[in-house]
């Protein structure tokens, strides 16, 4: 495994969110050796968070009460690993995250639900 993932699973130990253990964190426990992909990752969490919006059926029910917020902790835990990572330069997730415009996507989503 390369040296920059087993830094990413060491820092991604540290994080938790509402209560849901890290998925890196429970390849980490697995005894197969993960082979991850950031980016994948990365655009994982995204395409799960819009396709919640997309197949939702109950609008009534708070962002708290579904895994969102535990995904956008994975996609900033992500970009934050990133960036330590790469220095000066800009990571494939930021970029992503800047070409797919996905804060101005996330701020959209937002105000609908207000």
């Amino acid at each position: 495994m390369p040296k920059s993932h087993l830094k990413y699973l060491a820092f991604i130990t540290k994080c938790k969110a509402g209560g849901k253990t890290s998925l890196f964190l429970n390849l980490l426990k697995s005894s197969v050796e993960p082979s991850i992909n950031l980016l994948d990752s990365f655009v994982d969490h995204w395409k799960a968070i819009t396709n919640y919006y997309i197949e939702t059926t109950d609008e009534s029910r708070p962002v708290k009460q579904t895994d969102i917020p535990w995904r956008l902790r994975q996609m900033l835990d992500i970009l934050v690993f990133e960036e330590t990572q790469q220095g000066e330069e800009t990571g494939p997730c930021m970029e992503y995250l800047l070409q797919h415009k996905i804060l101005e996507t996330l701020c959209t989503l937002g105000k609908a639900q207000v």
